[in-house]
């Protein structure tokens, strides 16, 4: 889509589709029936797939308008309507594309675009870890006296997911160091929402691979250095590297979708590139480079951070 035509079709959508009564209906697509306990956002993205659900008659009004209003702006911004169909056949996409009309049917519609719902969560599901990271901005290690037991846990993914959020990531601490890990990810793939999970690899298995292929869409490994010495240095633990690489693979072969992140210092700045090398050859999807955060345990080395300068050159070469 050209700028001139993006800009056109906003204007448009101002205009004909944004005004207060569209919007008020916009709101009202939101809302649960008192009578048939539906959203008629619900109804009509299942009718767009075929699948007749029964909807009361106070309901029918507001899918017909609904349904006129995103076939106009679908028109306006030259989106194949089919195409659109597709998308929601997705479940996470679905949300997602829920959030948006949220976001435009109470906040109007902006640059940048407001959604209605966040599109992304990260939940650190526990402080415990297994590893003693020197720049851990969480200070991670022992579990927090006051984390979530599992029905908790449960509850927030179930009040996420009312929301319409389409993405969770489970971070830490180490989040496969809980039990009930596989429990929580797999209500919140039950949801509808996009799972991920960000590890040090520790602990997976070829097993727990196999289960993660299940439940989860996008694995994200912690690896900071291309050779043992650097990492284990720098994880805290002798032996971390071997069992991230092994976990890396375990993953590939399971047909997971993975990631490489590293956390750029002074310490690695020298190796970054030989860990994108190292990632090409794991056949990992994705590298994934993090700024340094000078908190928690990362208060401890300071002098790690990069310079502007180191920082200004990473990212050109990157």
């Amino acid at each position: 889509m050209s700028q001139s035509h993006a800009s056109s079709s906003f204007a448009i959508l101002q205009r004909v589709i944004l005004g207060p009564r569209q919007r008020f209906l916009l709101k009202l697509s939101f809302m649960r029936c008192s009578k048939c306990r539906e959203r008629p956002i619900d109804i009509l993205f299942d009718e767009y797939l075929s699948r007749k659900r029964g909807k009361c008659a106070r309901c029918v009004f507001t899918v017909s308008i609904l349904d006129s209003l995103i076939r106009l702006a679908m028109r306006a911004m030259r989106v194949d309507m089919e195409a659109f169909k597709k998308a929601i056949t997705i479940p996470y996409w679905r949300r997602g594309i829920i959030a948006a009309i949220k976001g435009v049917a109470y906040f109007g519609a902006r640059r940048p675009i407001v959604t209605g719902a966040p599109l992304f969560v990260v939940w650190n599901f526990t402080n415990r870890c297994n590893l003693r990271c020197r720049h851990c901005y969480q200070n991670a290690g022992s579990p927090l006296p006051n984390e979530l037991n599992t029905a908790e846990a449960i509850r927030v993914v179930k009040e996420l997911s009312d929301f319409d959020v389409p993405s969770i990531a489970f971070a830490g601490g180490e989040p496969l160091i809980r039990r009930d890990f596989f429990t929580v990810a797999e209500y919140a793939r039950e949801c509808g929402m996009y799972v991920s999970v960000a590890t040090n690899g520790v602990l997976i298995s070829r097993e727990v691979a196999k289960r993660l292929s299940k439940i989860v869409h996008y694995v994200e490994v912690s690896i900071d250095g291309s050779t043992p010495e650097l990492h284990d240095a720098f994880r805290g633990v002798r032996g971390s590297w071997d069992r991230a690489i092994a976990a890396v693979n375990y993953l590939v072969d399971e047909g997971v979708t993975v990631g490489i992140a590293t956390t750029a210092t002074r310490s690695n700045l020298a190796e970054v590139y030989e860990i994108i090398d190292l990632a090409e050859q794991l056949n990992a999807d994705f590298f994934i480079c993090f700024n340094f955060i000078p908190t928690g345990r990362g208060k401890e080395i300071l002098e790690s951070d990069l310079t502007p300068l180191e920082r200004e050159e990473l990212l050109k070469n990157l």
